[in-house]
């Protein structure tokens, strides 16, 4: 593949995985628990990126031109799960804040204690890898922007998950820096007051997120 393609196709990608999405916020999310958690959702998401590039290769885009129903159908479920994880953020956010001070910090205590709201190596891997594999912006990347880069005559399958691999390293490079910075400031997030207002924004953000993948889901087709 020549390096002008890949080049031009990894200066794509950093604008892509510089703008605040889905995956940001969830990543947070989850390295704001456990910085490990932040290492294992990104790589859930890297997953469903190289998935996503296998679908290109494999010729999946001129499918969805044919029956776009079935991108309509991701963007459904992709902003359903969004809103799932915000609302279901938010309402966690004010049971918090109903309580007192002291009594925010003894339930956080004691609930991280019993680990109830500590989310496992593989939850964390699992929820990465759905928000890629339903965001639908990625799909659109890898559907219908990759294939101008892949040179006329090539291996279509290498080519695709070549490309694929250029984004997952600059995204993961990038949710890399996010967890390492969360895992620095920590000590703050995991103030009760400061918990329960970020709570409030991610969950805020995903929903919205959730509603906007929806409502551009309907009205473009």
């Amino acid at each position: 593949m020549p390096l002008s393609a890949l080049l031009g196709f990894a200066g794509l990608s950093l604008v892509i995985v510089l703008a605040p999405g889905p995956d940001t916020f969830l990543l947070l999310r989850y390295a704001l628990n456990r910085p490990r958690n932040g290492v294992a959702a990104a790589l859930g998401m890297m997953v469903s990126i190289m998935a996503w590039a296998a679908l290109a290769g494999l010729g999946v885009a001129a499918l969805l031109q044919t029956y776009p129903a079935i991108h309509q159908g991701i963007a459904v479920v992709g902003g359903l799960y969004l809103l799932y994880l915000g609302l279901g953020s938010f309402v966690k956010a004010r049971f918090l804040a109903g309580a007192t001070a002291a009594t925010a910090r003894t339930t956080t205590r004691s609930i991280t204690a019993a680990g109830t709201t500590e989310f496992t190596f593989m939850q964390s891997v699992r929820a990465g890898a759905l928000s890629s594999a339903l965001n639908p912006k990625l799909g659109l990347l890898f559907l219908a922007l990759m294939p101008p880069f892949i040179p006329a005559g090539s291996n279509m399958l290498v080519s695709a998950l070549t490309l694929g691999a250029v984004f997952a390293v600059i995204g993961f490079a990038y949710l890399m820096l996010l967890t390492f910075i969360a895992a620095r400031a920590m000590a703050w997030f995991k103030s009760p007051a400061v918990s329960i207002w970020l709570e409030r924004v991610s969950s805020a953000a995903l929903a919205i997120m959730g509603a906007v993948v929806l409502v551009g889901a309907f009205s473009s087709h």
